[in-house]
């Protein structure tokens, strides 16, 4: 599974990306399932969870090309950042779907009524997206179109969080199904602070993308993190990119965002 999941990852990363179609022609379904807000980490677990507040929430399945009914797919559940879905999110969905697997697309944002959380992480919390994401997991684990051997976790950002966070095993042992845990962990530049004191990861691969610069999640945390998990049974690799800054894979140029948060002088 850990070699099939790193095959895949070499195949959206070679050559120059295609276009997202305005207009799919592929098959897609929107599926709606319970979630809730949550306020404080700790919320997560135990009594404060029953405390937050229940929502509906919404995701939309992405299917290959040739999709097969008769046959279970690998499936990569994946969430956006704190600027929502970007066009070279939906450029590395289009690939992991080119290359023939199901791929869940998160929607905490829209499914709230929120754009964007860059200067405000109350509208929508970490917490709430990593409680989305276990969710998610739940919702499609026995799903007969998916084989659950292979469902992967994605994330940008604030999703790159989410997906680390549920990589988490204490978390995994409070919310998800029996027997139910991701089978690989792919992050692009999550905040790698604030972590739990107990180092108990999931010890299936999990691979971080980051840039050197990046001030928003500095890159030091994460490296500090893979060599704890590594040390303590994980499988985790991490590739910081030379000059670059957070949201590096993106075609945007530079720019200054005085009201977004920076965690580069942090250390918790």
């Amino acid at each position: 599974v850990k070699n099939l999941f790193i095959l895949a990852l070499g195949t959206l990363f070679v050559g120059c990306f295609s276009s997202v179609a305005e207009k799919p022609t592929y098959l897609q379904e929107k599926i709606y399932y319970p979630s809730k807000n949550i306020l404080g980490f700790e919320n997560i677990f135990g009594d404060g969870l029953s405390a937050q507040k229940d929502l509906e929430i919404f995701g939309v399945m992405h299917f290959p090309d040739d999709y097969d009914s008769s046959k279970p797919y690998s499936l990569i559940i994946a969430s956006h950042g704190s600027s929502n879905w970007r066009a070279h999110h939906l450029e590395y969905l289009e690939q992991m779907r080119k290359a023939d697997f199901i791929v869940f697309a998160m929607h905490p944002f829209d499914s709230r009524g929120v754009n964007s959380t860059v200067g405000n992480q109350i509208n929508v919390t970490s917490e709430s997206v990593i409680y989305d994401m276990a969710m998610s997991l739940n919702l499609l684990w026995d799903d007969p179109r998916i084989d659950n051997n292979k469902i992967y976790a994605a994330g940008w950002s604030l999703g790159g969080t989410a997906t680390l966070f549920n990589a988490w095993v204490p978390l995994q042992e409070s919310l998800n199904k029996p027997n139910a845990s991701f089978s690989g962990y792919l992050m692009w530049y999550p905040g790698c602070l604030a972590l739990p004191d107990l180092n108990k990861w999931d010890e299936d691969f999990m691979q971080i993308y980051i840039g050197e610069e990046d001030n928003w999640t500095p890159p030091k945390p994460c490296i500090e993190l893979v060599d704890v998990i590594n040390r303590n049974g994980g499988n985790a690799n991490i590739e910081v990119y030379p000059n670059a800054f957070h949201s590096f894979d993106g075609p945007n140029p530079l720019k200054l965002w005085p009201d977004a948060y920076s965690w580069a002088n942090c250390k918790l």
